[in-house]
């Protein structure tokens, strides 16, 4: 089974480097982002069909990352963490995601 190459965004590159000193918090990334490189498309839950936008959560503590798999390179493109926090939040950062991703392809 071919893994997937994961292609970083700015602004998770941005949140990756201020984590620094927040091991317990880097440690759940990593993971987040060892399932989505094994996985691909299996590790979350699709919130897009058209633009194969996919989410993988974490209960403890509660995260979410966001992500779009591009089958045709076997590449997982990582758009950027968050905590959870409520439902309105969640929505703009996935409207905004869809907006990216819809750069992505012009």
């Amino acid at each position: 089974m071919e893994s997937y190459t994961l292609v970083f965004d700015k602004v998770i590159l941005n949140q990756l480097k201020k984590l620094g000193k927040e091991a317990h918090l880097r440690k759940i990334i990593s993971k987040i982002l060892d399932k989505i490189e094994i996985l691909g498309p299996r590790a979350g839950k699709l919130l897009d069909t058209k633009l194969q936008i996919y989410e993988i959560k974490m209960k403890h503590p509660p995260i979410r990352a966001y992500y779009k798999i591009l089958e045709s390179k076997k590449e997982a493109y990582i758009f950027e963490y968050e905590m959870k926090t409520s439902l309105k939040k969640q929505k703009k950062t996935i409207k905004k995601i869809k907006y990216k991703t819809l750069e992505l392809e012009s």
